[in-house]
Protein backbone atom coordinates (compact mmCIF):
# COMPACT_ATOMS: atom_id res chain seq x y z
CA UNK A 1 0.00 0.00 0.00
CA UNK A 2 1.18 3.27 -0.72
CA UNK A 3 1.48 5.83 1.73
CA UNK A 4 0.27 8.83 0.60
CA UNK A 5 -0.60 13.16 2.26
CA UNK A 6 -4.13 12.31 1.64
CA UNK A 7 -4.09 8.65 3.38
CA UNK A 8 -2.34 10.41 6.44
CA UNK A 9 -5.10 13.15 6.66
CA UNK A 10 -7.80 10.50 7.53
CA UNK A 11 -5.97 8.72 9.72
CA UNK A 12 -6.91 9.07 13.82
CA UNK A 13 -4.30 10.41 16.22
CA UNK A 14 -3.88 6.85 17.76
CA UNK A 15 -3.55 5.37 14.28
CA UNK A 16 -0.58 8.00 13.40
CA UNK A 17 0.97 7.23 16.81
CA UNK A 18 0.93 3.57 15.61
CA UNK A 19 2.75 4.31 12.23
CA UNK A 20 5.41 6.93 13.76
CA UNK A 21 6.10 4.37 16.73
CA UNK A 22 6.74 1.60 14.01
CA UNK A 23 8.66 3.71 11.36
CA UNK A 24 11.20 4.15 14.28
CA UNK A 25 11.47 0.78 15.12
CA UNK A 26 12.40 0.40 11.60
CA UNK A 27 14.87 3.13 11.57
CA UNK A 28 16.55 1.68 14.55
CA UNK A 29 16.91 -1.65 12.60
CA UNK A 30 18.08 -0.35 9.54
CA UNK A 31 19.73 2.48 10.40
CA UNK A 32 23.03 2.36 12.32
CA UNK A 33 26.15 4.76 12.65
CA UNK A 34 27.35 3.07 10.29
CA UNK A 35 25.09 3.48 7.51
CA UNK A 36 25.66 6.11 5.01
CA UNK A 37 24.03 8.62 2.66
CA UNK A 38 25.28 6.62 -0.47
CA UNK A 39 23.70 3.51 1.35
CA UNK A 40 20.46 5.16 1.14
CA UNK A 41 20.24 6.10 -2.22
CA UNK A 42 22.05 3.57 -3.98
CA UNK A 43 23.86 -0.19 -2.64
CA UNK A 44 24.86 -1.42 -6.41
CA UNK A 45 28.15 -1.62 -8.02
CA UNK A 46 28.62 -1.00 -11.59
CA UNK A 47 32.12 -1.13 -12.05
CA UNK A 48 35.32 -0.67 -10.22
CA UNK A 49 35.98 2.76 -9.12
CA UNK A 50 39.74 2.69 -9.48
CA UNK A 51 39.47 1.26 -13.52
CA UNK A 52 36.26 1.14 -14.47
CA UNK A 53 35.94 -2.29 -15.62
CA UNK A 54 33.21 -4.34 -15.26
CA UNK A 55 34.46 -7.60 -14.52
CA UNK A 56 33.89 -8.61 -10.50
CA UNK A 57 33.45 -10.67 -8.27
CA UNK A 58 32.06 -10.71 -4.40
CA UNK A 59 35.17 -11.37 -2.24
CA UNK A 60 33.46 -11.75 1.68
CA UNK A 61 32.74 -8.50 4.26
CA UNK A 62 34.38 -5.84 5.54
CA UNK A 63 34.61 -5.49 9.47
CA UNK A 64 31.21 -2.91 9.65
CA UNK A 65 29.34 -6.09 7.48
CA UNK A 66 29.55 -4.62 4.12
CA UNK A 67 29.86 -6.83 0.88
CA UNK A 68 33.23 -6.24 -0.81
CA UNK A 69 34.04 -7.12 -4.31
CA UNK A 70 37.50 -7.46 -6.00
CA UNK A 71 38.04 -6.41 -9.43
CA UNK A 72 39.06 -9.15 -11.74
CA UNK A 73 41.49 -6.80 -14.27
CA UNK A 74 43.39 -4.70 -11.78
CA UNK A 75 42.88 -6.62 -8.61
CA UNK A 76 41.67 -4.44 -6.17
CA UNK A 77 39.00 -4.93 -3.45
CA UNK A 78 36.32 -2.23 -3.13
CA UNK A 79 32.99 -1.78 -1.45
CA UNK A 80 29.64 -0.78 -3.17
CA UNK A 81 30.43 2.71 -1.59
CA UNK A 82 34.20 3.23 -1.65
CA UNK A 83 35.44 6.08 -3.79
CA UNK A 84 31.95 6.47 -5.19
CA UNK A 85 30.92 9.85 -3.41
CA UNK A 86 27.65 11.32 -4.07
CA UNK A 87 26.57 13.37 -7.41
CA UNK A 88 24.73 17.02 -6.68
CA UNK A 89 21.30 14.91 -7.70
CA UNK A 90 22.12 12.14 -5.21
CA UNK A 91 22.91 14.38 -2.15
CA UNK A 92 19.53 16.44 -2.78
CA UNK A 93 17.76 12.91 -2.54
CA UNK A 94 19.58 12.47 0.75
CA UNK A 95 18.89 15.67 2.25
CA UNK A 96 15.55 16.86 0.41
CA UNK A 97 17.14 19.96 -0.53
CA UNK A 98 18.13 21.53 -4.01
CA UNK A 99 20.65 20.64 -6.22
CA UNK A 100 21.49 24.65 -5.80
CA UNK A 101 21.57 24.17 -2.33
CA UNK A 102 24.01 21.28 -1.98
CA UNK A 103 26.56 22.73 -4.69
CA UNK A 104 26.71 25.42 -2.26
CA UNK A 105 26.94 24.15 0.74
CA UNK A 106 29.59 22.12 -0.50
CA UNK A 107 31.49 24.89 -1.15
CA UNK A 108 30.73 26.67 1.82
CA UNK A 109 32.18 23.50 3.86
CA UNK A 110 35.29 23.62 1.59
CA UNK A 111 35.78 26.92 2.16
CA UNK A 112 35.93 26.03 5.80
CA UNK A 113 38.18 23.20 5.69
CA UNK A 114 40.47 25.52 3.51
CA UNK A 115 41.36 27.70 6.70
CA UNK A 116 42.32 24.64 8.79
CA UNK A 117 44.70 22.60 6.52
CA UNK A 118 46.35 26.73 5.76
CA UNK A 119 47.54 26.27 9.44
CA UNK A 120 49.57 23.21 8.46
CA UNK A 121 53.53 22.42 9.54
CA UNK A 122 55.45 20.11 8.01
CA UNK A 123 58.98 18.59 9.69
CA UNK A 124 61.01 15.71 9.94
CA UNK A 125 61.46 13.37 7.01
CA UNK A 126 59.28 15.36 4.13
CA UNK A 127 57.97 13.65 0.63
CA UNK A 128 58.11 16.73 -1.75
CA UNK A 129 57.00 16.96 -5.47
CA UNK A 130 54.41 18.42 -8.01
CA UNK A 131 51.67 16.66 -10.18
CA UNK A 132 50.05 18.32 -13.30
CA UNK A 133 46.86 19.29 -14.68
CA UNK A 134 45.31 21.00 -17.55
CA UNK A 135 43.15 24.45 -16.92
CA UNK A 136 39.66 23.91 -17.02
CA UNK A 137 37.48 26.62 -16.87
CA UNK A 138 34.08 24.35 -16.49
CA UNK A 139 30.92 26.87 -15.24
CA UNK A 140 33.31 30.12 -16.95
CA UNK A 141 30.40 32.29 -18.68
CA UNK A 142 30.92 32.67 -22.46
CA UNK A 143 31.64 35.78 -22.17
CA UNK A 144 34.37 35.81 -19.53
CA UNK A 145 36.17 32.88 -21.70
CA UNK A 146 39.86 33.82 -22.39
CA UNK A 147 39.60 31.44 -25.27
CA UNK A 148 37.17 29.63 -27.54
CA UNK A 149 35.72 26.54 -25.80
CA UNK A 150 36.66 22.85 -26.41
CA UNK A 151 35.06 20.14 -27.52
CA UNK A 152 35.95 17.22 -26.12
CA UNK A 153 37.71 14.03 -27.78
CA UNK A 154 37.95 16.64 -31.44
CA UNK A 155 40.87 16.22 -33.41
CA UNK A 156 40.83 19.31 -34.62
CA UNK A 157 41.36 22.03 -32.02
CA UNK A 158 40.34 26.09 -32.70
CA UNK A 159 43.33 27.78 -32.95
CA UNK A 160 42.66 29.58 -29.75
CA UNK A 161 41.44 26.72 -27.94
CA UNK A 162 44.80 24.31 -28.32
CA UNK A 163 46.53 22.98 -25.01
CA UNK A 164 50.57 23.43 -25.48
CA UNK A 165 52.28 19.99 -25.50
CA UNK A 166 54.29 19.26 -22.27
CA UNK A 167 55.16 21.07 -19.48
CA UNK A 168 53.65 24.58 -20.61
CA UNK A 169 52.05 27.28 -19.30
CA UNK A 170 48.95 25.89 -20.13
CA UNK A 171 49.20 23.55 -16.91
CA UNK A 172 48.88 23.92 -13.40
CA UNK A 173 51.39 23.14 -11.01
CA UNK A 174 50.57 21.18 -8.01
CA UNK A 175 52.75 21.17 -4.96
CA UNK A 176 52.89 18.25 -2.68
CA UNK A 177 54.06 17.37 0.17
CA UNK A 178 53.76 15.14 3.17
CA UNK A 179 55.97 14.13 6.61
CA UNK A 180 56.16 11.06 8.53
CA UNK A 181 53.21 12.21 11.04
CA UNK A 182 51.06 12.67 8.09
CA UNK A 183 50.83 16.27 7.99
CA UNK A 184 50.08 17.40 3.96
CA UNK A 185 50.57 20.01 2.26
CA UNK A 186 48.88 19.47 -1.45
CA UNK A 187 48.81 23.56 -2.98
CA UNK A 188 48.46 25.35 -6.66
CA UNK A 189 51.39 27.00 -6.92
CA UNK A 190 50.48 28.41 -10.96
CA UNK A 191 51.61 27.12 -14.22
CA UNK A 192 53.92 25.92 -16.14
CA UNK A 193 56.79 23.68 -15.06
CA UNK A 194 58.38 23.45 -11.09
CA UNK A 195 60.78 25.85 -10.29
CA UNK A 196 61.81 27.14 -7.77
CA UNK A 197 59.45 30.10 -6.90
CA UNK A 198 56.64 27.62 -7.03
CA UNK A 199 58.26 26.14 -3.85
CA UNK A 200 59.62 28.98 -2.60
CA UNK A 201 56.24 30.60 -1.83
CA UNK A 202 55.39 27.73 1.27
CA UNK A 203 58.53 27.68 2.95
CA UNK A 204 56.80 28.88 6.24
CA UNK A 205 55.24 26.22 6.25
CA UNK A 206 58.27 23.53 6.48
CA UNK A 207 60.87 23.92 9.70
CA UNK A 208 64.30 24.44 9.30
CA UNK A 209 66.55 21.18 9.64
CA UNK A 210 63.87 18.96 7.90
CA UNK A 211 65.47 16.84 5.40
CA UNK A 212 63.68 16.90 2.09
CA UNK A 213 63.12 13.44 0.35
CA UNK A 214 62.64 14.61 -3.53
CA UNK A 215 63.87 13.76 -7.05
CA UNK A 216 67.06 15.64 -8.64
CA UNK A 217 65.41 18.40 -9.96
CA UNK A 218 67.78 21.55 -9.46
CA UNK A 219 65.04 23.77 -8.08
CA UNK A 220 64.05 21.53 -5.23
CA UNK A 221 68.14 21.66 -4.23
CA UNK A 222 68.23 24.94 -4.03
CA UNK A 223 64.86 25.29 -2.47
CA UNK A 224 65.98 22.64 0.57
CA UNK A 225 69.74 24.56 1.05
CA UNK A 226 68.28 28.12 0.91
CA UNK A 227 66.07 27.12 4.06
CA UNK A 228 68.47 25.23 5.70
CA UNK A 229 66.87 22.06 5.17
CA UNK A 230 68.81 18.58 4.21
CA UNK A 231 68.47 16.49 0.98
CA UNK A 232 67.70 12.75 0.39
CA UNK A 233 67.67 12.66 -3.33
CA UNK A 234 66.04 9.65 -6.10
CA UNK A 235 68.79 9.86 -8.17
CA UNK A 236 68.15 9.96 -12.21
CA UNK A 237 70.73 7.74 -14.10
CA UNK A 238 70.51 6.43 -18.13
CA UNK A 239 68.64 3.80 -18.36
CA UNK A 240 67.67 2.94 -15.11
CA UNK A 241 64.96 3.23 -13.20
CA UNK A 242 65.00 4.47 -9.36
CA UNK A 243 62.59 4.79 -6.79
CA UNK A 244 64.36 5.32 -3.76
CA UNK A 245 67.10 7.32 -2.43
CA UNK A 246 70.36 5.98 -1.10
CA UNK A 247 68.97 5.30 2.50
CA UNK A 248 65.29 3.81 1.51
CA UNK A 249 63.29 6.42 1.33
CA UNK A 250 60.82 7.65 -1.31
CA UNK A 251 58.09 9.95 -2.43
CA UNK A 252 55.49 7.10 -2.68
CA UNK A 253 53.04 9.00 -0.45
CA UNK A 254 53.11 12.03 -2.45
CA UNK A 255 52.30 9.75 -5.97
CA UNK A 256 49.61 8.27 -3.79
CA UNK A 257 48.24 11.71 -3.32
CA UNK A 258 48.39 12.47 -6.80
CA UNK A 259 46.72 9.81 -7.65
CA UNK A 260 43.77 10.61 -5.42
CA UNK A 261 43.56 13.77 -7.05
CA UNK A 262 43.40 12.34 -10.66
CA UNK A 263 40.59 9.95 -9.34
CA UNK A 264 38.66 12.87 -8.00
CA UNK A 265 38.74 15.16 -11.41
CA UNK A 266 37.98 11.85 -13.49
CA UNK A 267 34.89 10.97 -11.04
CA UNK A 268 33.83 14.79 -11.18
CA UNK A 269 34.10 14.97 -15.47
CA UNK A 270 36.59 17.87 -14.63
CA UNK A 271 36.90 20.29 -11.91
CA UNK A 272 37.02 23.81 -12.34
CA UNK A 273 40.44 25.63 -11.86
CA UNK A 274 38.66 28.23 -9.61
CA UNK A 275 37.57 25.44 -7.18
CA UNK A 276 40.44 22.95 -7.49
CA UNK A 277 41.91 24.17 -4.49
CA UNK A 278 38.60 23.67 -2.83
CA UNK A 279 38.92 19.99 -3.78
CA UNK A 280 42.34 19.49 -3.01
CA UNK A 281 42.00 21.03 0.32
CA UNK A 282 38.77 18.45 1.16
CA UNK A 283 41.12 15.43 -0.06
CA UNK A 284 43.95 16.21 2.39
CA UNK A 285 41.37 16.66 5.40
CA UNK A 286 39.67 13.26 4.45
CA UNK A 287 42.75 11.45 4.45
CA UNK A 288 43.57 13.16 7.79
CA UNK A 289 40.68 11.95 9.04
CA UNK A 290 41.39 8.28 7.83
CA UNK A 291 44.67 8.67 9.50
CA UNK A 292 43.77 9.84 12.84
CA UNK A 293 40.30 8.89 13.66
CA UNK A 294 37.71 5.95 14.13
CA UNK A 295 35.16 6.11 10.86
CA UNK A 296 32.27 7.26 13.74
CA UNK A 297 34.18 9.91 14.88
CA UNK A 298 34.55 11.39 11.46
CA UNK A 299 31.21 13.79 11.45
CA UNK A 300 31.49 15.05 14.94
CA UNK A 301 35.56 16.07 13.97
CA UNK A 302 34.38 18.10 10.80
CA UNK A 303 31.86 20.16 12.82
CA UNK A 304 34.26 21.01 15.26
CA UNK A 305 37.73 21.70 12.92
CA UNK A 306 35.30 23.59 10.64
CA UNK A 307 32.86 25.71 13.48
CA UNK A 308 36.33 26.78 14.74
CA UNK A 309 35.72 30.49 13.20
CA UNK A 310 33.48 32.48 11.38
CA UNK A 311 33.79 32.60 7.97
CA UNK A 312 31.34 34.94 5.77
CA UNK A 313 30.80 32.99 2.64
CA UNK A 314 27.68 34.18 0.20
CA UNK A 315 26.16 32.16 -2.54
CA UNK A 316 26.94 34.56 -4.82
CA UNK A 317 31.10 34.39 -3.72
CA UNK A 318 31.01 30.77 -4.64
CA UNK A 319 31.25 31.71 -8.73
CA UNK A 320 33.05 34.91 -7.85
CA UNK A 321 36.35 33.26 -6.75
CA UNK A 322 39.18 34.75 -7.90
CA UNK A 323 41.53 32.37 -10.34
CA UNK A 324 44.33 30.58 -8.24
CA UNK A 325 45.91 30.93 -11.75
CA UNK A 326 47.28 33.74 -14.40
CA UNK A 327 45.15 33.54 -17.03
CA UNK A 328 46.94 36.10 -18.94
CA UNK A 329 50.18 34.52 -19.15
CA UNK A 330 48.21 31.30 -20.65
CA UNK A 331 45.83 32.55 -23.36
CA UNK A 332 46.98 36.06 -23.52
CA UNK A 333 48.38 35.27 -26.62
CA UNK A 334 45.43 34.30 -28.53
CA UNK A 335 43.61 37.76 -28.27
CA UNK A 336 40.23 36.38 -27.96
CA UNK A 337 37.46 36.76 -25.26
CA UNK A 338 38.26 38.96 -22.66
CA UNK A 339 41.86 39.55 -23.90
CA UNK A 340 40.74 40.50 -27.77
CA UNK A 341 41.53 43.94 -27.12
CA UNK A 342 44.73 43.93 -25.04
CA UNK A 343 47.73 43.78 -26.77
Amino acid sequence: MRITQDFLNHLAPIELSFIQASITKLCRYKITDDTTNYDNVCNKVESCPYCGSYHYVKNGFNPYHKQKYRCQDCRKIFTAYELNGLSLEQDSVATGLSVATCFHMHHKLYQAISKVNDNVILHGLIELDSAYTKINLKGTRPQNMPRSRKHRGRKNASIYSRHLRGLSNHKVCLVTATDVNDNILFKIAGLGQESYDKYDQFKEHCVKHSTIISDDKPCLQTFAHNNGMKTDVIPSLANQKRYTTSSGNSVSSVNELHTEAKEIIRHKKGISTRHLQAYLDWLVFRKRLRYTLDMRKWKDETYMETMREKIPFANTEIVKLPQPIDLYSAYGAYHYGIYKNIN
